[in-house]
């Protein structure tokens, strides 16, 4: 029992500190991202922790039917002999006729009849048990094994989390210094026709653009300073659901979800200028679209009653003024 105790108490603590991990670093882009290492080796060692268990209840369940062979000699020998010892009690004084060899004779056969119906009774008993014993422990295995199955679950969707924050980081800190190759180049932009896609020139009229860029939400009741990842920026508040508009012409570089920005947009205006669009409920954009100033590119949250845009403008993975750049 004390063996079977300490297995179960070793499954319980492999659990919880595979749960711990899976709940642990909420936001890994926001302060650093996690180890996948790490992760990896708690699925290894939770693993493990199940392939052991998996042993022993196979174990557990060979034992549990060598004991239902057993108990079922045990039975039989303890009927034999239960019988035999009847008949030899029901003969009462009659082996005194005998003398006195005869009845002592008689004695030790009772006696050993005695003894040897005991021990089955006692074996029957130990049987029984130790059985109940072992389904006990099977069924605290199943449980544990079950906890066990939706911790690796867990795991396995950190180490994806993770992942997926590692590579948003990647193409996010491309995208910024401009090292992204994989953009496809479209003529076509959203609300107008582009005769070329020469971001030079795109990025010498974003240039001069300082004090005129458009609101990335029209009609904002409240704009505040912000910050996210260390960046400053703006905060407009709007109507749940209402859209996000582009600033500038540009090119989409960036349109998935990344750390503390949630869903973002990036647009590359051109010579390393860049506008950033965080906090989105759905991109209606995708990496390499072209689109106009004031073009949706985007929708606030409606989840809440306050839905927030968190925008930047940079130059490369330098923050300017926001401020200054809308004319604010």
């Amino acid at each position: 029992m004390k063996s079977k105790s300490r297995f179960s108490v070793w499954i319980v603590v492999g659990l919880l500190s595979a749960t711990g991990l899976a709940g642990a670093e909420q936001d890994p882009g926001a302060n650093g991202l996690a180890d996948v290492d790490a992760v990896e080796g708690e699925i290894a060692e939770n693993l493990a922790r199940v392939e052991h268990a998996q042993t022993r209840q196979a174990q557990i369940d060979t034992e549990i039917s060598g004991l239902a062979d057993k108990r079922e000699e045990a039975e039989e020998r303890l009927h034999e002999r239960a019988r035999g010892l009847y008949r030899i009690r029901r003969a009462g004084m009659l082996p005194i006729a005998g003398g006195f060899d005869a009845l002592m004779g008689h004695l030790a056969r009772v006696q050993r009849l005695s003894r040897m119906v005991k021990g089955d009774l006692d074996t029957m008993d130990f049987l029984g048990e130790r059985g109940a014993a072992l389904r006990v422990e099977r069924n605290q295995l199943t449980d544990a094994l079950q906890e066990a199955q939706i911790a690796l679950r867990a795991l396995e969707a950190k180490k994806e989390e993770i992942e997926h924050s590692r590579r948003s980081a990647s193409l996010f800190e491309e995208t910024l210094r401009g090292e992204r190759e994989d953009l496809p180049s479209h003529s076509v932009s959203y609300g107008r026709i582009r005769v070329s896609g020469d971001m030079d020139d795109l990025g010498d009229g974003f240039a001069q653009m300082r004090g005129q860029l458009a609101l990335p939400v029209q009609g904002s009741m409240r704009i505040g300073e912000s910050s996210r990842e260390g960046a400053a920026g703006l905060e407009f508040y709007g109507r749940p659901g209402g859209p996000v508009r582009a600033a500038a012409d540009g090119r989409v570089a960036f349109a998935r979800s990344y750390g503390a920005y949630g869903l973002m947009v990036i647009i590359d205006h051109g010579a390393s200028f860049y506008t950033v669009y965080g906090g989105l409920s759905a991109a209606d954009v995708q990496v390499g679209d072209w689109v106009g100033m004031s073009t949706r590119v985007g929708t606030l949250d409606t989840g809440s009653p306050d839905a927030i845009l968190f925008f930047e403008v940079r130059r490369g993975t330098r923050p300017l003024d926001a401020r200054s750049w809308l004319g604010l």
